[in-house]
C-alpha cells in the first residue's frame, strides 16, 4: 500500500531555519517546491543479508557498492563493518550481494574502548570508491572520530592513513557524499567530490552527552586529493547565495542547512544520503528521526534546502505493513531515467522496540511528481 504525501505545512510552532531565513519567509509553510511525493509504507525489495546503514555508491562496473554496519552484510561472518558489492534491481526483483572485505581490511577505532566502526558515506568517482568510516559510541550518542579509506581493485582491498583520523573532536565526523550517478558522472563539478558533514553524532543524542544535530554542513575537495584532510574547503557562506564561500579552517565553516523542529521530541537532521536529479537539476537530502522520514530539496549543494516530505509512521510498535527506518539512502543506481521513480534504503534495527524489524538491504519505491510553485 502506497501514501500520498505532499510538502508538510509548518506551522508557527515549528519553525524550520535556513541560515538566517526561515522556508518560504514566514515560518508558517511558504513555498511547496517542485515536488509531492508517494512512497512505500515499507520495503518491497529485499537483498537476503544482515546489517544496517548501508551507504552506497555505483561504480564503473556498473555494480553497486554498499557498506554495512553490525552484521555479516551479503556475506557469512559477522563484522561491525562490512562492505559489498551487490548487482541487479529492485523493480527487476533480482538483487543479489556478495561480501568483499570486513572489519580491520576497512578501518580502525580510533577513540578506545566503548567505541565501534560505523560506515556513513561512499563515493564511485574514475573507478576509485571510498568509504567514510566514524567512530560511533556503542550507546549510539557519539561520533568523536571519522576518517576515509579507499580502494582501486573495487572492494577488495582498501587503504586509509592509519596515523591518525582526518575528523576527529565530533567536528564533521558523520560525512556522506553526494551521490552523482555511476562514476560521478553526472557531477556538474567534476574536478570536485562534494561531502555533507554533522558534528556530534549522527542523529539525536538521546543520552544528550553531545548536542543534538541540527546543523547540516558540506564541504568540497578535489577528488584526487580525497584523502587529505588538509585538501578539504568547507562551505562558509549563506544557505543558497548564488556564488559558494569556500574555507580551508573548518573552525570558520557555517551550515547549508539549519532546521531545529523536532518530531516525537527528536532532532530531524540524521545521517542519510544527497543523491544528484540531473535532469531536474535539483539535489534531494533523505533525513529521518525515530519516528519519521524527513526529505528536503534544492537546486544547489548549499541550498536553499526546502522540507517536501514528512511521513509519519507513528510511535512503536510497528508492524511489517508500515515500517519507517534510519539510515535513509537513495542509491542514484535504482533513479529512474525520467527521475520519477526511485527507490529508498532503510532499516530498524532487532534492538529496538519497534515489534518488527528491516535489518537488510531494503528497499521501498518513492514517485516524485512535479508540483505547481
Amino acid at each position: 500500500m502506497r501514501r500520498t504525501v505532499a510538502m508538510v505545512a509548518l506551522t508557527a510552532s515549528i519553525m524550520f531555519t535556513a541560515g538566517c531565513s526561515t522556508a518560504g519567509g514566514s515560518g508558517t509553510g511558504g513555498d511547496t517546491g517542485p515536488f509531492s511525493a508517494v512512497i512505500e509504507d515499507a520495503p518491497t525489495a529485499i537483498g537476503v543479508s544482515d546489517g544496517d546503514l548501508w551507504p552506497s555508491c555505483w561504480s564503473d562496473d556498473d555494480a553497486l557498492y554498499t557498506a554495512n554496519g553490525d552484521g555479516a552484510g551479503f556475506g557469512n561472518e559477522f563484522s561491525d563493518i562490512v562492505m559489498n558489492r551487490v548487482t541487479g534491481t529492485p523493480a527487476s526483483d533480482d538483487l543479489e550481494g556478495e561480501g568483499l572485505a570486513l572489519g580491520d581490511e576497512l578501518g580502525q577505532v580510533w577513540s578506545g574502548e566503548g567505541f565501534t566502526r560505523k560506515p556513513t558515506g561512499m563515493l564511485c568517482t574514475d573507478g576509485t570508491i571510498f568509504l567514510a568510516v566514524q567512530d560511533l559510541a556503542r550507546d549510539f550518542n557519539a561520533a568523536p572520530a571519522a576518517t576515509i579509506a579507499h580502494s582501486d581493485d573495487h572492494g577488495q582491498t582498501w587503504k586509509w592513513d592509519t596515523a591518525a583520523p582526518m575528523f576527529d573532536d565530533g567536528v564533521f565526523t558523520t560525512i556522506w557524499f553526494a551521490d552523482y550517478g555511476q562514476d560521478a558522472a553526472s557531477a556538474p563539478d567534476p574536478e570536485y567530490a562534494y561531502a555533507y558533514g554533522l558534528d556530534g553524532n549522527w542523529r539525536d543524542s538521546f543520552s544528550d552527552v553531545v548536542p543534538d544535530p541540527t546543523e547540516l554542513f558540506l564541504a568540497r575537495v578535489p577528488v584526487d586529493s580525497v584523502q587529505d584532510a588538509a585538501a578539504w574547503q568547507f562551505y562558509a557562506g549563506e544557505p543558497g547565495d548564488a556564488e559558494a564561500t569556500w574555507t580551508g579552517d573548518i573552525a570558520s565553516k557555517r551550515p547549508v542547512l539549519i532546521d531545529e523542529r523536532r518530531q516525537h521530541d527528536l532532532s530531524v537532521i540524521s545521517q542519510g544520503g544527497v543523491t544528484y536529479l540531473p535532469k531536474h537539476d535539483r539535489y534531494v537530502y533523505t533525513s529521518w528521526t525515530e519516528f519519521t522520514f524527513e526529505f528536503y530539496e534544492s537546486p544547489t549543494p548549499w541550498g536553499p534546502w526546502e522540507p517536501f516530505l514528512t511521513e509519519d509512521f507513528g510511535e512503536y510498535p510497528w508492524d511489517a505493513e508500515q515500517i519507517g527506518g534510519y539510515g535513509t539512502t537513495i542509491p542514484s543506481k535504482f533513479v529512474s531515467e525520467d527521475e520519477k521513480t526511485m527507490w529508498v534504503q532503510s532499516n530498524v534495527c532487532p534492538c529496538a522496540p519497534a515489534g518488527t524489524t528491516s535489518y537488510w538491504f531494503g528497499l521501498r519505491e518513492m514517485t516524485l511528481e512535479d508540483s505547481a510553485k
